[in-house]
C-alpha cells in the first residue's frame, strides 16, 4: 500500500498542471545535479553549427533573462525516418539534457552508415526550469500536463515542431526517482523493438529497473508497456482534467514515442546519461536498418 506522502506526491505530480506560480525547486524529491548552467549549455549546442542544422525556435523571458529552445538536426530531406528526440520537458532531469552532446557526437561519428534516419534535437523543451533546475516552467506549470490546452509556450512550441517535423518515432528522455532505468512505450511501439533496445542497454552496462515508480513491476525488466488499465486512465485523465503528456500525444497522432527514465537518485553521471545516449542511438540503428516507418514503428525489422 503506498504511504500517505507517497499519494501526496502522486496527487501533486498528476492531478495539478500548476503546482506553483514560479520555477521552484523540490528538495524532497532528491534530485542529484549534474551542473547544468544554461549560457554554456546553449553556447556549446550552437557549436555544433555546420555539423548539424541549429535553430532556435522558441524564446521564453523570464525575469528579464531570455531563455531559448533550440533544435539540432541532421538534416536529411530523403531519409525514410523522422526521429524526434526531446530532452528537458522537467528541467530538473539533467542527464537527458547533458547526454545531448554524446548523442550529437555519435551521430556525426556514423553520419554515412546511418542515411535513412533524420533525427532532431529539441533542447531544452523546458529552459526556465533547466536554468533554475525546476521540473516547472517559469509560471509553475508542468509541461509535460498540457499536451490537451496547450496552455504553455513550451507546449505549443513541441506541438508546432511536431507539426512541421512530422516525426514518425520521439523519444523522450526524462529522469525519476526509482532506483535503475526504464521505459514507457505508448501503444505504438512495438512490444519486439522495445525488448530489443533493453537488450542493447543492458549489454552496454545499463541497469534496468524491475519497477516503474508507480510501483509496478516490469517484465521484462525496465519495459513499463502500455495495458488496458494504464490507457484507460490515461484517457480519463485527458478528458477529464485536460491533462496529457507527450507520449499520450505522439499516440494520439498515430507515432510511436518512447519515454526513457533514468534515475535521478543516482550519483554515477556517466551512467545516467549513458541510458539516453545509447537508447537513442540504438533506436536509429534500428530504424535505418528498415525499409517504411508504420504506425507500430517498424517494417521489416532485423533478425
Amino acid at each position: 500500500m503506498p504511504t500517505l506522502e507517497e499519494l501526496r506526491l502522486f496527487a501533486k505530480h498528476h492531478f495539478y498542471r500548476r503546482v506553483v506560480d514560479y520555477p521552484a525547486r523540490d528538495g524532497s524529491l532528491g534530485v542529484v545535479s549534474l551542473g547544468y548552467e544554461s549560457e554554456s549549455y546553449e553556447a556549446r549546442l550552437r557549436s555544433y553549427e555546420g555539423r548539424f542544422n541549429v535553430e532556435v525556435r522558441g524564446e521564453i523571458s523570464f525575469r528579464a533573462a531570455t531563455h531559448r529552445i533550440l533544435s539540432i538536426g541532421s538534416s536529411r530531406t530523403d531519409a525514410k525516418h523522422r526521429l524526434l528526440v526531446l530532452a528537458g520537458v522537467h528541467g530538473n532531469e539533467q542527464a537527458g539534457l547533458l547526454a545531448v552532446f554524446d548523442l550529437l557526437e555519435s551521430l556525426d561519428a556514423r553520419r554515412t552508415e546511418l542515411p535513412n534516419v533524420d533525427v532532431l534535437v529539441l533542447t531544452p523543451v523546458n529552459p526556465v526550469g533547466a536554468a533554475w533546475f525546476s521540473r516547472y516552467n517559469g509560471e509553475g506549470y508542468d509541461i509535460n500536463r498540457d499536451f490537451v490546452r496547450f496552455g504553455t509556450a513550451e507546449a505549443r512550441i513541441v506541438r508546432e515542431v511536431f507539426d512541421t517535423f512530422r516525426p514518425t518515432f520521439v523519444v523522450s528522455l526524462h529522469e525519476g526517482p526509482q532506483d535503475a532505468t526504464f521505459m514507457f512505450t505508448n501503444t505504438a511501439v512495438e512490444p519486439a523493438l522495445a525488448r530489443r533496445l533493453l537488450a542493447t542497454l543492458e549489454a552496454g552496462g545499463t541497469a534496468l529497473a524491475t519497477h516503474d515508480y508507480f510501483g509496478r513491476e516490469l517484465e521484462p525488466r525496465g519495459l513499463a508497456a502500455p495495458t488496458r488499465a494504464m490507457s484507460w486512465l490515461v484517457s480519463a485523465w485527458a478528458k477529464v482534467l485536460k491533462m496529457m503528456a507527450t507520449n499520450a500525444y505522439a499516440e494520439e497522432r498515430g507515432v510511436p514515442e518512447i519515454t526513457l527514465e533514468s534515475s535521478w537518485r543516482s550519483s554515477d553521471r556517466f551512467a545516467r546519461l549513458r541510458a539516453h545516449s545509447d537508447l537513442v542511438m540504438a533506436l536509429v540503428g534500428e530504424l535505418d536498418a528498415v525499409n517504411e516507418p508504420t504506425k507500430t514503428g517498424l517494417t521489416n525489422p532485423p533478425a
